[in-house]
């Protein structure tokens, strides 16, 4: 039973086609609570009757709701009160906007979409590919924490978010593409080798059947010179290099599709490395990026990067020039730069 705020109700085809991962965890009767209280929070309701249930279960069901739903951008929290003689539970969403606004700014997020038209059809790598680099090139991380910038509200209006925002997005346009995704919630540690586990969130996206990992936060935050791809169709065996995963996900254990492995940009010991860089700045480029693979890390890795990078510009320009290079050690992924 819903019990609607009088003379509101928010314009529900806001909802979107999309997968549902969390949904299909949980048993029928679960799932019968999740569908009441997703369809309250659509139509805007005060309260949503439910069975009685422990509040850790609803607060399970409605944490679903949010990871499943990135459009429910406006419920925030609720409370509950339970009637154990009626066996029966009082659901009472907390919204942060008013019926109006949601429907104005899901109007406005419905419009955006549409920037991915233009790959709707084309393959999935392309899909996803065209995804992550929209992110990289017009977004970028929200260090000021702003209220935007945990939802999909932050990338949309105002070209920034947090983690949660990103991936929220990222879940978005795929649902908007057709191609299955979820969002993950878990740990991690900063790719510049900083040993704290902080909360995180990223995605796992199916390509043409696999599953893979996919974090687009990370690769923004290491975007300098170049886009980097060293989060991109990951197996669960790279990315526990630097994520922890806290919850039972399905499993991605297909290698080879990262972008690196892709493109030929894969680098197997520092023999092959001289070749690589040569080719690179034979056709002029000054930017290499490339995974190293089969080389254990070490702590001077990294100088004996330079040292070849340096080396191989003295060999082919007949003279030196300074040498940036940026190093992921988790992934172990470089990008040098020749200034």
């Amino acid at each position: 039973m819903l019990n609607r705020l009088s003379g509101m109700n928010v314009s529900s085809r806001i909802s979107m086609k999309g997968s549902h991962y969390y949904f299909s965890r949980l048993n029928e009767e679960q799932k019968q609570i999740y569908k009441s209280m997703l369809s309250g929070i659509r139509t805007y309701s005060k309260e949503v009757k439910l069975p009685a249930r422990p509040i850790n279960e609803i607060s399970t069901i409605f944490n679903y709701i949010l990871l499943d739903n990135p459009m429910i951008f406006y419920a925030s929290s609720f409370n509950q009160s339970s009637d154990l003689y009626k066996k029966k539970c009082t659901l009472a969403p907390e919204y942060k906007y008013t019926c109006r606004e949601v429907n104005e700014k899901a109007n406005t997020i419905k419009t955006y979409l549409q920037v991915f038209e233009t790959v709707k059809a084309k393959s999935d790598n392309d899909k996803e590919l065209y995804v992550h680099d929209y992110c990289l090139n017009h977004f970028s991380y929200d260090s000021t924490f702003s209220d935007y910038s945990h939802s999909v509200l932050g990338p949309v209006f105002s070209k920034t978010a947090v983690c949660e925002g990103i991936a929220n997005f990222v879940k978005l346009a795929f649902d908007y593409l057709g191609m299955k995704s979820l969002i993950v919630s878990g740990k991690a540690t900063t790719p510049n080798n900083d040993p704290r586990m902080e909360n995180h969130a990223w995605n796992i996206v199916r390509v043409d059947g696999k599953l893979y990992h996919l974090d687009v936060t990370f690769d923004m935050t290491l975007k300098d010179k170049v886009n980097r791809y060293d989060y991109f169709n990951l197996p669960d065996e790279d990315i526990k290099q630097d994520h922890i995963i806290i919850d039972d996900l399905p499993v991605c254990k297909t290698t080879g599709a990262d972008y690196y492995s892709q493109y030929s940009l894969v680098v197997h010991d520092l023999t092959g490395l001289e070749s690589f860089i040569g080719r690179n700045l034979k056709a002029g480029n000054k930017s290499i990026v490339f995974r190293l693979v089969g080389i254990p890390y070490t702590e001077d890795i990294a100088d004996k990067v330079i040292q070849i990078a340096q080396q191989q510009y003295i060999k082919i320009h007949n003279k030196s020039v300074a040498v940036e290079v940026s190093f992921n050690p988790s992934q172990m992924v470089f990008e040098i730069y020749y200034k």
